[in-house]
């Protein structure tokens, strides 16, 4: 049985709350109307503390699940009595009050207590992200408030047993330690266990329109961010550095909301995430916006896995009603069906297609996998919106996959206007550090053109044409036919100049785009450098030169910032590198100037990484080289950029630069042969070395040897649409 209506349960405390003789009803009368707390219910029977709550009129119950409970099997009665005493505390606590404790903590009386034992008392404590913590080394949380009634009973659900420590001299381990048949849990502290926070509070944003307003209308469902998360269960093994996975819900809602699933993360890293919740706007009882799951189907259990983890984990799938869709899975820690009234499935004109990312969690010998889950759709202008829940598959892909919420209304009054937008850059604009040893270093476009800049038709090689400061005299439009590309300038001395750049100069171009149905705001951050220079290899412990190979003028490299339309948070970044790419989230970033974050140009090739050292794309030892160290050469992306494009701000909000329309190569094709190139530098590498070396190199992608000078930002897929 679950929660019943909540007349049924108002009932129930008040036959709690006002039981005569003639009608013996008991706390355990009242947990035993919740499934999850059948043993808990029977041994308060069992051990008499029923008779001790029969007149109590102030009582908080802080009740564990039956597989939880069952850790208590065959323990003696008095065990089992002590510990849940201490689970019976002696005044009323729901979560406003829990909430509202001084300082955020409290040592709370128990039942243990006060029969005598000056040990009884329980710690309770709020943490950073808004949940609830009991016991001394806060390992116990709060994941549930089934029931309460002011000034009467208020029963909790806890994630495992309080333990309290033993007086000395007993000899015995008691319940304060459990069998070692229940002995599964971490042995050290996790990153996980960190909420990460930005080094700094966010700041006041300019006001105007709807962005950080907290809420986005979806059409009759209005939609809400939280990051605040109770931790349900945990798999200390497995996934991501064999680190295992810990699954979370919102610790709390606003009034009249509802969650759509539960959030998984990987335990490598700070807890750093978030979970959209929503709440229907139609009162229309029949076709709402939102209605309950029919039912549950189990995807899997943890019951029989041998790995470290807390308890048993439960992953179950709503099987939503006629016309509406589930978007995510619910997670708990009983074998015992979800509540139907948990979470929320979505109508289906409001929800799209959704697709699995990156995996968060598995293991070996077990067929499930746990995903992130995103939009199936993330051109600009698309409406999918990720709900921030997870996927899992046991085995095989599910045969009712999840959905994607759909932003129907349209809705982009959440971007940020002109003033918000520069106050984000402000906030978050990157510093890029460039390797001590860069020779060819970035270059505002102007800059580039004014000081010899040109421009080569085709048939007419001989008649290079110098460009104008702001690209005015470029062919616009078109396509990329290779009847038009731009060069150095032809006099050696000033070739040499405009190829090493002029950091002095440098610019930041900025692309602001819609993403995920516009509850973000992606932020391109373009860099332009004259010149890219010459590839270096790795062979094993040989680093070699790859002569010309790689080297290209104009060169186009950009990250890009993903920033929540709820309330203006920084929460990824993507870092192109050589056609390619890498999403971080925003914990795995290095901060420096309040949220100002660090972006690490390699060497000679300019790719974006986000932490210093040797990157080799390749693979067994042997691929190109990207060397990245910080140095005395930085470029603070904040203090000298513009806005070449936002166009949600409607067709005259950004002036348009002329060369951000020329589609043609910003480079000539080289006049050499990769293949030769190849062979001279392999020449003098042993065979089995020369076939790994040429196999690494022709197995890159074709931007990172490119012989031609690229096209420029509005050329790139990503312009319109995701990063790679």
């Amino acid at each position: 049985m679950h929660p019943r209506s909540s007349l049924a349960v108002l009932l129930l405390l008040h036959l709690l709350l006002h039981c005569t003789a003639s009608a013996p009803l008991t706390t355990t009368s009242f947990l035993s109307q919740y499934s999850h707390f059948g043993s808990f219910s029977r041994y308060l029977a069992e051990t008499g503390l029923a008779n001790s709550l029969f007149d109590r009129t102030n009582l908080t119950v802080l009740a564990v699940d039956d597989a939880v409970i069952s850790r208590l099997s065959g323990e003696s009665r008095d065990v089992i009595r002590k510990v849940l005493s201490v689970h019976l505390v002696a005044g009323y606590y729901d979560l406003h009050k829990l909430r509202q404790l001084p300082n955020g903590r409290a040592t709370l009386s128990t039942l243990f207590q006060e029969n005598g034992n000056p040990q009884g008392s329980v710690e309770v404590a709020i943490l950073r992200n808004g949940g609830v913590a009991f016991g001394s080394n806060r390992d116990v949380k709060l994941l549930n408030s089934f029931a309460s009634h002011p000034h009467g009973i208020s029963l909790l659900q806890i994630s495992d047993l309080i333990m309290k420590p033993q007086s000395k001299g007993d000899g015995k381990c008691l319940v304060f330690c459990p069998p070692a048949r229940a002995i599964s849990k971490k042995s050290e502290a996790l990153p996980i266990d960190t909420v990460f926070k930005l080094p700094s509070p966010l700041p006041t944003w300019p006001a105007g329109g709807g962005f950080a307003g907290g809420t986005i209308d979806f059409g009759g469902l209005l939609v809400h961010q939280t990051s605040s998360f109770s931790k349900v269960w945990a798999a200390y093994e497995g996934g991501a550095d064999n680190r295992g996975a810990t699954f979370f819900e919102p610790s709390s809602l606003p009034e009249g909301y509802f969650m759509f699933g539960s959030y998984a993360q990987p335990n490598n890293r700070p807890l750093s995430g978030w979970l959209l919740v929503g709440k229907d706007q139609t009162n229309d009882i029949s076709n709402g916006t939102l209605k309950k799951p029919v039912d549950y189907s189990l995807i899997w259990s943890s019951n029989s896995s041998k790995i470290k983890q807390d308890g048993s984990g439960y992953i179950w799938s709503p099987i939503p009603p006629d016309g509406y869709k589930a978007v995510g899975h619910v997670v708990t820690t009983s074998p015992g069906k979800p509540s139907l009234d948990k979470i929320r499935c979505v109508r289906s004109d409001l929800t799209d297609q959704c697709e699995t990312e990156t995996r968060i969690w598995g293991f070996n010998g077990n067929p499930l996998s746990v995903y992130s889950s995103r939009a199936s759709n993330r051109e600009v202008g698309a409406l999918a919106v990720s709900a921030g829940t997870f996927i899992a598959q046991n085995g095989q892909p599910s045969s009712s996959p999840l959905s994607c919420l759909r932003n129907a209304n349209h809705n982009i009054s959440a971007m940020p206007n002109q003033s918000q937008i520069e106050a984000l850059i402000k906030a978050y604009s990157p510093i890029v550090y460039f390797h001590p040893d860069e020779a060819y270093l970035p270059s505002s476009v102007d800059w580039f053109f004014t000081n010899g800049g040109l421009l080569y038709t085709k048939g007419q090689e001989s008649n290079p044409v110098p460009v104008e400061a702001t690209g005015s005299n470029l062919p616009l439009g078109g396509s990329n036919d290779g009847a038009y590309w731009l060069d150095l300038p032809l006099d050696g001395a000033a070739k040499d100049r405009v190829k090493k750049g002029y950091l002095q100069s440098a610019q930041a171009y900025v692309h602001v785009k819609p993403m995920l149905g516009a509850t973000f705001t992606d932020i391109a951050i373009w860099l332009f450098y004259p010149f890219n220079g010459a590839a270096k290899a790795k062979v094993k412990f040989i680093n070699l030169s790859l002569g010309r190979i790689g080297e290209h003028v104009g060169d186009w490299e950009h990250v890009t910032l993903r920033i929540s339309n709820f309330d203006g948070q920084l929460w990824n970044v993507y870092f192109s590198e050589h056609g390619a790419g890498i999403w971080k989230g925003v914990s795995e970033l290095e901060f420096q100037n309040a949220n100002k974050f660090v972006v690490y140009a390699s060497l000679h090739g300019h790719a974006a990484f986000f932490q210093p050292g040797t990157f080799l794309q390749g693979s067994d030892g042997v691929g190109m080289r990207n060397d990245v160290k910080k140095s005395s050469m930085f470029l603070d992306t904040g203090a000298n950029y513009s806005i070449i494009a936002a166009d949600h701000l409607g067709p005259s909000a950004v002036p348009v630069l002329p060369w951000l329309n020329y589609c043609r190569e910003w480079g000539p094709r080289a006049d050499y042969d990769a293949a030769d190139e190849m062979q001279k530098v392999a020449k003098a590498l042993p065979g089995k070395l020369k076939t790994a070396l040429a196999n690494a190199i022709s197995g890159l992608p074709p931007e990172v040897l490119k012989q031609e000078g690229p096209t420029g930002p509005k050329m790139k897929p990503n312009w319109n649409g995701d990063e790679a």
